[in-house]
């Protein structure tokens, strides 16, 4: 999907249906990067969760605990799904049962049960909604932890381990903290031409676009010969370039960026990469309807044009005309 949201909105949407609905059926959501969730909502009234993605292992080991503790604490954790890496239950019989009212009842007691029920009823919508966010924005939660994890690590004065992870097939992502900041390095890959040009002039824009920003965390182009980076990583020295990558690198510090709100600025970084591949899209489509659009403005010019008949030119003879004798 080309959504930029944190939350999936089919994951959204179908969730609250089988919950409602009890509609003991199957749902399956692939997101790019090779990710995969599925849903199921079973007689006995469990709504399952199964995901995964290409490098789940890799991720898991640097916040895997981290995400459930902050995230699926609330939710049981079940046997993995054949196919899948990690899976949760919510027991959507868990919701308070709304009171009936007796036939026999007075008017006060109906009106007593009636505010209770609309009491119980805003409780169960309440449960919904956060299962259906918690549940739908699972991709968002498993690659932000990472960050989350470090950052609250930085803010409670503890050493936070530096941490890498492949990102997409030719991607890897490097995250190395320090005492109040963590610098981060973006491998970014296009080996379509246009996508490459339109990344970099996104890119240049962002660079440029802190100058009119306050307290802006900086942002550059780098590469592998980056003290910081062939420090915390020596193996990157033995990195073979690849011409159709680039290295981009920001440092987020501790006082201006992350002593708070945390959760909004790690949904930026885990989606960083997908937020250049959703706007090099959108320019080509943008282009795409320009190119239409002058080709329609065209083709309605050449309807309306009327052209004039031929008339056919009497050829003279040069010898004659000039007076030349033969």
């Amino acid at each position: 999907m080309m959504l930029i949201d944190p939350q999936n909105k089919l994951l959204q949407t179908q969730i609250m249906d089988l919950i409602m609905k009890k509609d003991p059926r199957i749902v399956v959501a692939k997101d790019y990067n090779y990710s995969c969730t599925k849903l199921q909502y079973k007689e006995d009234g469990r709504l399952f969760l199964s995901f995964t993605c290409f490098n789940f292992n890799e991720i898991f080991s640097i916040a895997g605990q981290y995400m459930i503790d902050k995230y699926y604490k609330d939710y049981t954790k079940e046997a993995t799904e054949v196919g899948f890496h990690l899976t949760f239950s919510f027991d959507a019989q868990s919701a308070k049962e709304e009171p009936k009212i007796p036939k026999n009842a007075t008017e006060a007691e109906k009106a007593e049960i009636q505010e209770l029920k609309l009491q119980i009823r805003a409780e169960n919508q309440k449960l919904f909604e956060k299962v259906t966010k918690d549940f739908s924005q699972i991709r968002r939660n498993f690659y932000a932890a990472a960050f989350e994890q470090a950052f609250d690590q930085i803010n409670k004065g503890e050493t936070a381990p530096k941490f890498k992870y492949q990102s997409r097939e030719n991607e890897v992502v490097y995250a190395i903290p320090d005492k109040d900041a963590l610098n981060i390095f973006y491998e970014i890959s296009f080996s379509d031409n246009v996508d490459r040009t339109l990344a970099n002039l996104i890119i240049t824009e962002i660079i440029d676009a802190k100058k009119n920003v306050k307290m802006a965390p900086p942002i550059s182009r780098s590469n592998y010969q980056s003290s910081i980076l062939k420090s915390a990583f020596p193996e990157v020295q033995n990195i073979k370039v690849d011409p159709n990558s680039q290295l981009i690198t920001m440092t987020l510090f501790k006082a201006q960026n992350f002593s708070k709100n945390i959760e909004q600025l790690s949904t930026f970084l885990q989606g960083f990469r997908q937020y250049l591949h959703y706007h090099i899209h959108a320019s080509k489509t943008y282009l795409h309807s320009r190119i239409i659009k002058r080709i329609s403005q065209f083709q309605r010019s050449l309807q309306q044009c009327q052209f004039e008949p031929e008339v056919e030119k009497k050829t003279e003879d040069l010898f004659a005309s000039s007076g030349v004798k033969a």
